[in-house]
């Protein structure tokens, strides 16, 4: 990505694994790792199925925990209070934050019972789960009765979320703004999945070469657009279907919801929003208590500048915010780790940009067992540098890269070798200049050791590097995916012992250690009693009392018989 309207922190290739999902917590480890913060990574598998990621972040006096983009600071009072979609209503209301008037129906309640509350407040009408998340079961805009009982019969049935709430439908467009510290530092204006005609192609093709365009972001890369019943539906109603030439410059909504998963357009307008809409999104969050961070989903009425707030997100994503399809990122991560981490605001971002995390490793060292939490190495904060070796006379061979590789680990740099076409050996590294320094005496003193007529010239590099040490064929590039074989996951693995903190398997191992020197003691115990005791009877045994009084046990043991 090199548009002037993302951000220069995330300008190298996003690992395959950080994209879409993860995108928001890659982020922020990336902007903590690079101030020299130290992080622990762990993915949860959720009772629901669903992975979750879980990191701390420490700057060697404190340490903040994160659920995805959500930090310790937000109370867990206050993440139930506002997973509860009533609960948040009933809070904002008394605090006189704007928000759709409403009702809960909870799985007692039939669906007449709901649908005649929809015609006493009056279409159109919103229903939505009373503890969904993501927007799922979310049905906006039900204009009469029949798509009502469509929409309840879809939500109470086939999601099977009986607990529903009704409100009344707030008109206006669909906004998510991001709190922190009682300023915005994000807002999008979330749009439905659409088609501009360009009096040529159909709208298939339309579709297509929308999801083309998404697929180039990092934040939208598994997100198309689906062609599915609803989406047939919405185009019946404009009367087109997939093979319709529309008209050049007419927009056709072709799903119901903004949702951008569902294939909704994002368009930052952080700069844009007026102040009034920025302070209904700073009350919302005001209106809880140990809640300094949270998205805002709100209606907003653009032509008489209100809104009403539609709920909280504790835990919301910032994909959007760094990758928009429209509008320039905000730079969220700087902002959050500015917040929990105020001392490390004036490091070296240039330099420090130099660095992105290897994040495949990172989620594959959870994921396939090999480690419970992976603890990433710290990035050192001063006098960073990147620097480019050409070796010459020399010939590569799977040892030599290995070879060089360990090299690498023990001087502790970053970067990859590989092969030239030309016969020269490329080595990329990056580090402090004195960690470069003690790499470059180990590799000399290796190559004159393996060839008298090796030379090694060093040359300048400017593009990011992701860390760890890579071997890498003349056809790779670091932080992709592709080409990968045997060899590179023998590489994985090598690379996962090496830094990987295998932190349940370590407490395992000292708790045995442990169970083994108390045994061990308790034997050694036993031991000296036995022979003390031993020493004892036999000392006994020889007394003279004993002697004398062998005729009385000889009488007592006949009367026990």
């Amino acid at each position: 990505m090199t548009e002037n309207r993302f951000l220069k922190s995330l300008d190298h290739p996003i690992p395959e694994k950080a994209n879409n999902y993860m995108l928001s917590t890659y982020s922020i480890i990336l902007e903590a790792w690079r101030r020299g913060l130290t992080i622990s990574f762990k993915i949860v598998k959720e009772g629901s199925g669903t992975i979750e990621p879980y990191y701390t972040i420490a700057n060697g006096e404190k340490t903040h925990y994160f659920s995805a983009t959500r930090g310790d600071l937000v109370s867990v009072e206050t993440k139930d209070l506002t997973k509860n979609k009533l609960t948040t209503k009933e809070i904002l209301e008394k605090q006189n934050v704007s928000t759709p008037g409403g009702k809960d129906f909870d799985e007692g309640s039939s669906d007449s019972e709901i649908i005649n509350y929809a015609a006493e407040i009056g279409y159109p009408v919103v229903l939505k789960p009373l503890a969904g998340t993501g927007g799922r079961g979310v049905i906006a805009g039900i204009r009469h009765e029949e798509e009502l009982i469509e929409a309840l019969n879809y939500v109470r049935v086939k999601l099977k979320f009986p607990h529903v709430i009704l409100e009344k439908y707030f008109a206006g467009e669909d906004y998510r703004a991001y709190v922190l510290d009682g300023k915005v530092i994000g807002a999008l204006k979330r749009i439905k999945a659409n088609v501009v005609g360009d009096g040529k192609s159909t709208v298939r093709e339309l579709i297509n070469q929308k999801n083309i365009e998404r697929a180039k972001l990092p934040s939208l890369t598994n997100r198309k657009i689906k062609i599915d019943d609803e989406l047939k539906n919405m185009l019946r109603r404009e009367g087109y279907d997939l093979n319709s030439v529309i008209p050049d410059g007419e927009l056709v909504y072709i799903k119901s919801k903004n949702n951008v998963s569902a294939g909704g357009d994002s368009i930052e307008i952080t700069d844009d929003l007026s102040d009034n809409i920025k302070q209904i999104a700073v009350d919302a969050v005001n209106a809880f208590d140990d809640l300094p961070q949270c998205g805002v989903d709100m209606m907003v009425d653009e032509e008489n500048d209100t809104a009403a707030v539609i709920e909280l997100n504790t835990r919301a994503h910032i994909t959007q915010h760094l990758f928009p399809m429209k509008g320039k990122a905000q730079d969220v991560p700087s902002k959050l780790i500015d917040f929990y981490f105020p001392e490390t605001v004036d490091y070296d971002r240039t330099n420090a940009q130099k660095f992105f995390l290897d994040f495949n490793f990172i989620f594959d060292a959870c994921m396939n067992g090999n480690a419970t939490e992976v603890g990433i190495p710290v990035l050192p904060t001063q006098a960073l540098k990147l620097t480019r070796y050409v070796i010459s006379g020399c010939t590569y061979t799977e040892a030599l890269a290995e070879r060089v590789q360990r090299i690498a680990y023990h001087a502790r740099v970053h970067g990859y070798i590989k092969p030239l076409n030309s016969g020269d050996i490329s080595i990329i590294v990056g580090s402090s200049q004195k960690r470069i320094n003690d790499f470059q005496k180990r590799l000399e003193r290796y190559t004159n050791r393996i060839s008298k007529s090796a030379t090694i010239t060093e040359k300048k590099r400017s593009s990011p590097i992701m860390h760890g040490f890579h071997i890498e064929t003349p056809n790779e590039k670091a932080g992709s995916s592709e080409g990968s074989n045997e060899e590179e996951k023998a590489a994985l693995n090598k690379y996962i012992k090496d830094y990987a903190k295998l932190k349940s398997d370590y407490q395992n191992a000292v708790n045995r250690l442990a169970k083994y020197e108390r045994d061990e003691r308790t034997l050694e115990l036993t031991q000296r009693q036995n022979k003390q005791l031993k020493k004892r009877l036999q000392q006994m045994e020889e007394s003279n009392s004993w002697k004398m009084t062998k005729p009385i046990r000889a009488f007592t043991e006949k009367l026990k018989k």
